[in-house]
C-alpha cells in the first residue's frame, strides 16, 4: 500500500521497478465484475438508426444461418461469397448468430442491423487458422455498417485476477510503483483458449467503417495491418477494461487513415500506431488523422510506439477527450509518442485535447530497445496464446540499432485534470552516446493535479531505461511534478501552466541536458 515515504528497504525490494504481477497459470475465470465495463457508455451519441438495405442483399438466413446454431460461419461465408460476385451486401438481421471466422471479400458490405450481432463461439474454437472473428486479406472496398455488433465474449478467455475486486477508490498517496502493482493485480491475463482479434484486416485498401460496434474483445479489437485508405467514424469499441492486451484500434504499417467520432473504452491502448517488422510491416507509414473521439483506456489513450521499426510521420490528433471512469489507478498516459526500435517518428501535431485522470498526460520517449533483434513474428505475442516462444530475432541486431528518432512535435491547447505525474520527454544515453528528442513545442498547456499527497521517493539518479519497455510509469516517482525533460534538443514552452494543490517535495520543472 502506498505510504508517506519510501525507505531504503522499499527501494531494495522494488529493484528499480518492482516485481511484475502477471498470472501465467490457473483455470478460466469468466465472472464479470462491477465496473469491468465503464459506467459511461454513450451508444446513442455514436450509433444512428439505419434502414435495412434493399438492393443486392444476401441475407444469411437464406443460406442456412440460425440464431440457435452453435456456429454459423459456414452459412455466413456462403453469403459473403455470393455477395462478392455482384458487389453486394451481406445482411445480419434478426438476432445474435454464433460464428467462427468470417472471411470478407472485395467489394462487399457487411451490414449488421441494430439489435443483431455476429457473436464469437463460446468455446473459442473455429478460429484456429485466422485467429479472428472477421478477417480480410488482399481485398479492397470493404464496408462494415448497420449499427449492430460483434459480440466477442472477451471475458471468457482470461485467468482469475490477483485482486478480489476492482479498485474504485484513489490511493492515499501518489506512488507510481504501487499504482502499477494495483493496476496489474486487477487484470485477467490471457488463457491459452483465447482465439484472437474481433477484426483483422490485412493488406487491404479502401476500408470504410461507419455505424458499427465491437463489444467485449479478448485481444486487439480492430487490427489493420499494411492497409491503405481507411475511414472510420461513428464507431464504438466497448471492452471489459480488465482483459489484458485488449487494445482498441491498432494501426500497423497502415497509411492514409481518418478516424473520427469514435468512442473507445478498453483495457489496453485506445488507439495505437505501430510499424514493426515482426508484425509483418515493411515500409513507412504516414498520414494518420484522429479527431472528435472519446477514449477510456487503462493504459495509453492514444499512442504511437512500443512496436516500431519503420518510419512514421504526419500524424494529427485533435478535439479528443481522454479520460478514466470508475476505476483506479487512472490511464497510464493521455498521449504517448514513442520510438524505440528503429522508427523515425516525425511531424506530429496534437491540438485541443481534454484529459481527466490520465496519470501522465503527455509522454514523449526516444529509446533503443531494438526489439527486432530479439523477437520474431512467432514469439512476439506467443505468451498471450499459451504458445512457447521460439528463440531468435527477426533481423540483424545492427539493422535498427540506434536508428530511432523523435522530432518535430507540436502539442497545443491541452487541459488535463487529475494529473499524478509530470509531462515526460526523454531521449537516452547508451554506450557513451546521447540521442535527443528534437524540436518539441508545448503551447497553452494547463495541468491540474489530483488532490492526493505524494510519496516521498528521492533517488540519487534516474536510470536511462533505454532498452526497457517504453512507458511513463517506468520512470517511477520523478522529482518533478509539471515537466521532467532529459536529452532534448529544442524544447519550447509557451503558456505552460500548472496547479499543484498539495505541499510537495518535488520541483515544478526539471530539465537535464536540454539544449
Amino acid at each position: 500500500m502506498a505510504k508517506y515515504k519510501r525507505n531504503a528497504s522499499d527501494k531494495l525490494n522494488t529493484l528499480f521497478f518492482g516485481k511484475d504481477l502477471r498470472v501465467t497459470d490457473g483455470e478460466l475465470y469468466t465472472e464479470i465484475r462491477e465496473f469491468d465495463f465503464s459506467s459511461y457508455y454513450p451508444e446513442e451519441k455514436y450509433i444512428y438508426k439505419q434502414q435495412l438495405p434493399s438492393e443486392n442483399v444476401f441475407d444469411i438466413r437464406d443460406f442456412g444461418a440460425e440464431t440457435d446454431r452453435d456456429d454459423n460461419a459456414e452459412f455466413i461465408n456462403k453469403a459473403v461469397n455470393a455477395a462478392a460476385e455482384v458487389n453486394g451486401t451481406v445482411l445480419i438481421d434478426g438476432g445474435d448468430y454464433f460464428s467462427g471466422t468470417v472471411i470478407l471479400k472485395s467489394s462487399i458490405t457487411l451490414f449488421i442491423s441494430n439489435g443483431s450481432s455476429i457473436t464469437s463461439r463460446l468455446d473459442g474454437k473455429g478460429f484456429e487458422e485466422k485467429h479472428a472473428l472477421i478477417y480480410a486479406e488482399n481485398a479492397n472496398d470493404i464496408t462494415l455498417t448497420g449499427g449492430g455488433k460483434l459480440k466477442c465474449n472477451g471475458h471468457l478467455y482470461g485467468r482469475r485476477p490477483i485482486a478480489d475486486k476492482n479498485n474504485t477508490a484513489p490511493a492515499n498517496y501518489i506512488d507510481v510503483i504501487e499504482m502499477r502493482q494495483d493496476y496489474r493485480s486487477q487484470l485477467r491475463f490471457g488463457h491459452p483458449s483465447k482465439y484472437g482479434n474481433p477484426v483483422y484486416i490485412k493488406d487491404c485498401r479502401n476500408i470504410n467503417i461507419d455505424n458499427f460496434i465491437i463489444e467485449n474483445s479478448a485481444y486487439w479489437s480492430f487490427k489493420l495491418s499494411n492497409c491503405d485508405r481507411v475511414n472510420i467514424k461513428n464507431f464504438i469499441i466497448n471492452n471489459n477494461r480488465n482483459v489484458a492486451n485488449a487494445d482498441g484500434i491498432d494501426l500497423a504499417g497502415t497509411s492514409n487513415v481518418d478516424i473520427s467520432h469514435c468512442f473507445i473504452s478498453t483495457a489496453d491502448d485506445g488507439i495505437v500506431i505501430k510499424n514493426a517488422v515482426w508484425l509483418g510491416n515493411n515500409k513507412a507509414m504516414r498520414n494518420i488523422k484522429i479527431a472528435d473521439c472519446e477514449i477510456i483506456s487503462r493504459t495509453n489513450a492514444i499512442k504511437v510506439g512500443t512496436e516500431t521499426t519503420y518510419d512514421i510521420s504526419n500524424i494529427s490528433i485533435s478535439d479528443c477527450r481522454l479520460f478514466m471512469t470508475d476505476l483506479y489507478p487512472g490511464s497510464v498516459s493521455g498521449i504517448s509518442l514513442e520510438a524505440c526500435d528503429g522508427t523515425a517518428l516525425s511531424n506530429v501535431k496534437v491540438n485541443n485535447i481534454s484529459m481527466d485522470r490520465c496519470t501522465c498526460p503527455i509522454f514523449i520517449r526516444l529509446g533503443n530497445r531494438n526489439r527486432a533483434s530479439e523477437v520474431n513474428s512467432q514469439s512476439a505475442n506467443a505468451v498471450e496464446f499459451g504458445i512457447k516462444a521460439k528463440k531468435g530475432g527477426e533481423l540483424s541486431k545492427k539493422l535498427f540499432d540506434g536508428k530511432s528518432r523523435v522530432r518535430d512535435i507540436t502539442i497545443s491547447n491541452v487541459h488535463a485534470t487529475g494529473v499524478e505525474l509530470p509531462i515526460i520527454i526523454a531521449g537516452y544515453k547508451q554506450r557513451g552516446k546521447v540521442k535527443r528528442v528534437e524540436n518539441v513545442t508545448l503551447k497553452n498547456i494547463m495541468l491540474e493535479y489530483a488532490d492526493i499527497p505524494e510519496t516521498i521517493d528521492r533517488r540519487m539518479f534516474i536510470p536511462e531505461y533505454a532498452k526497457e519497455y517504453p512507458e511513463g510509469w517506468r520512470f517511477r516517482n520523478l522529482p518533478a511534478y509539471a515537466l521532467w525533460a532529459r536529452h532534448v534538443h529544442g524544447l519550447t514552452l509557451e503558456n505552460f501552466t500548472y496547479v499543484h494543490p498539495q505541499k510537495t517535495w518535488k520541483k515544478n520543472i526539471i530539465k537535464i541536458d536540454v539544449v
